[in-house]
């Protein structure tokens, strides 16, 4: 028993102090510091909401929306709820959160890339009824997304600051990317985003998200979206060599009227770094 108190008591040294204050190169420092005490929630979705919440206050916007395409069962969505919590208790940016689902399980397949040989439909069929009673404020916006999106899109919501793909199929990915269309001040200048379907057997460059994320940038010459690279080295070694920090990317708005605005102010140590030492 002795030993057992003594390994708590070092476990709870380990534990890495609060950053002081945000900055655009620390998320990973405060992701770190909420999945260490005690914040249940995918990272996947945390680490893009206290990035956008962070980024969006620096910027002078209250609330941002965040969007999961493909609910399924749910436990995403009160995943993002918490996550949006999180992030909100500790950037004081609100965030709006919303969920696009068939309602009924995966659609018929409509392209070869939508991988036919792999998915049938009617798969991950929602329990609707089930779903809403444990939804504390997320919205479902339910049928096809290449109908629901446009008349979404078109109505008020909050700038977009993170969306979760989750729809399997090049076509439904796709069709979601229209979110990414339109007035650019409805959304942050940039907007991380999570790709859920990107390994294994049958998703090479030519098929789903990825054949959808190239088609979508060879038609936009001002918006493009790409991998963040190298996250895994900001993060814990215990997050090493899991997934999720693969799948993070980010979509860029270069005709945003604030595209170059500050995010907020790099802590000075970063510049000590590379500055050369006294002799």
């Amino acid at each position: 028993m002795r030993f057992l108190r003594v390994r708590s008591r070092l476990r709870r040294r380990r534990r890495p102090a609060r950053p002081d204050e945000w900055d655009p190169l620390r998320t990973s420092a405060l992701h770190a510091w909420c999945m260490d005490n005690g914040v249940e929630t995918r990272p996947q979705y945390l680490w893009p909401l206290i990035h956008a919440t962070h980024a969006a206050r620096a910027l002078g916007i209250p609330k941002i929306t965040a969007i999961e395409f493909g609910v399924a069962g749910g436990n995403g969505l009160l995943a993002l709820e918490r996550a949006a919590a999180a992030a909100t208790d500790l950037s004081g940016t609100d965030v709006e959160i919303v969920g696009f689902d068939t309602g009924g399980g995966m659609p018929a397949p409509s392209d070869p890339r939508d991988a036919p040989f792999l998915i049938e439909p009617s798969y991950f069929e929602m329990d609707e009824a089930a779903l809403r009673a444990r939804l504390r404020s997320a919205q479902l916006v339910l049928g096809p997304v290449a109908e629901t999106v446009p008349e979404w899109a078109a109505g008020g919501h909050a700038p977009i600051g993170f969306i979760a793909f989750d729809l399997d199929y090049y076509s439904s990915t796709l069709a979601a990317f229209g979110v990414l269309q339109g007035d650019p001040v409805r959304m942050l200048p940039r907007v991380p985003c999570y790709f859920d379907d990107l390994f294994g057997y049958g998703w090479t460059d030519f098929m789903g998200v990825r054949a959808a994320i190239d088609e979508f940038n060879a038609a936009n010459a001002q918006r493009k979206i790409g991998k963040i690279h190298g996250l895994r080295f900001e993060l814990p070694a215990a997050e090493f060599h899991k997934p999720w920090h693969e799948k993070i990317y980010l979509a860029h708005l270069f005709d945003h009227p604030r595209y170059a605005d500050s995010e907020g102010r790099v802590d000075s140590r970063w510049f000590d770094a590379h500055r050369l030492p006294a002799d």
